[in-house]
């Protein structure tokens, strides 16, 4: 039986990696914060506790394959924590330096091991042009961006000195019944719920024509595994390669309710934290590896709505 460890298993895409690898067969073994959705469960905090637990569960159980989605990502509150450097040193703790530690352990212990790291999108926030793919320069605007791309450094260094297999993913906006609440699209389905039991009588978005390249959560975590059962490492976009409006969400799901949404939702630019880029992943190079998202748009945000996978 083949064996894989999910780094960070608690968020939407470590439960999702949970589901696809245990109907795939695996055994699975999860590290994340307390509150277990794996059978076999470590409870780790990457930025405080001893790596000697997970070296341990390395050598023991030497896993096929790894997988490093956790990640420490606020970014509603980076604006206001920029300057705490206890948040910014667990930024860094999370998303760099506890990576690095999973990746000498697999030099020292396990070096036939196969490693997926996921980046974000965010790396290219400063990027001129709306369309990004795995040569565009990275162009950080965050401490969250700022730590994936050093992540992604170590990672090429691992690979080109140890002869390392660890690839990428440069993640775009995914989504799933598992984003947590705070996440936009979150929003937007719960307040339209809200609406339709008449809990509400409107609801206010910033601004309804920002465009995101949104794909389904599900797909990409079968991204993740597809890469890993290539013959080399390497780093690959994962996106659904087409940008959508906030207000497309809005046109999906009211069409869904055979409602008006222009009678409901209301537009208010104060509602802005800040302005964000367009950003919208070229996926051509995964695309050609043979991996395809499955589900579209529209069929995403109604399986939200209905709260199914």
């Amino acid at each position: 039986m083949r064996k894989a460890l999910i780094i960070g298993s608690e968020g939407q895409d470590g439960r999702l990696l949970n589901l696809l690898l245990t109907t795939k067969g695996y055994e699975v073994w999860g590290i994340g914060r307390p509150i277990s959705h794996s059978t076999n469960y470590l409870s780790f905090d990457l930025a405080t506790d001893n790596f000697s637990i997970i070296e341990d569960l390395i050598v023991k159980q030497k896993p096929n394959e790894i997988y490093y989605v956790a990640a420490f990502h606020q970014s509603s509150q980076e604006d206001n924590n920029a300057r705490n450097f206890d948040f910014i040193e667990r930024s860094i703790n999370v998303n760099q330096t506890g990576f690095m530690r999973i990746m000498e352990i697999c030099r020292k212990n396990h070096p036939e091991v196969k490693i997926m790291y996921t980046s974000s999108s965010l790396i290219f926030s400063g990027a001129k042009k709306q369309i990004q793919n795995e040569d565009t320069p990275h162009e950080s605007r965050c401490i969250y961006s700022v730590s994936k791309c050093a992540a992604m450094e170590a990672a090429k260094f691992y690979r080109a000195n140890y002869n390392l297999f660890v690839s990428i993913g440069i993640m775009y906006n995914h989504e799933s019944v598992f984003r947590k609440d705070y996440f936009l699209s979150k929003k937007i389905i719960n307040e339209t719920k809200k609406l339709v039991e008449n809990k509400v009588t409107s609801i206010t978005i910033g601004d309804l024509s920002a465009i995101t390249d949104w794909g389904y959560a599900p797909d990409y975590v079968e991204a993740m595994w597809h890469i890993l059962q290539l013959n080399k490492s390497d780093e690959y976009i994962i996106s659904s390669g087409k940008g959508h409006k906030v207000g497309d969400w809005f046109e999906v799901l009211f069409k869904y309710l055979n409602k008006d949404w222009k009678q409901f939702v209301k537009e208010d630019p104060s509602f802005i934290i800040r302005k964000k880029p367009v950003l919208i992943g070229d996926n051509s190079k995964l695309l050609a590896t043979g991996w395809k998202p499955k589900v579209n748009f529209e069929e995403m945000v109604i399986r939200m709505y209905n709260n199914s996978i």
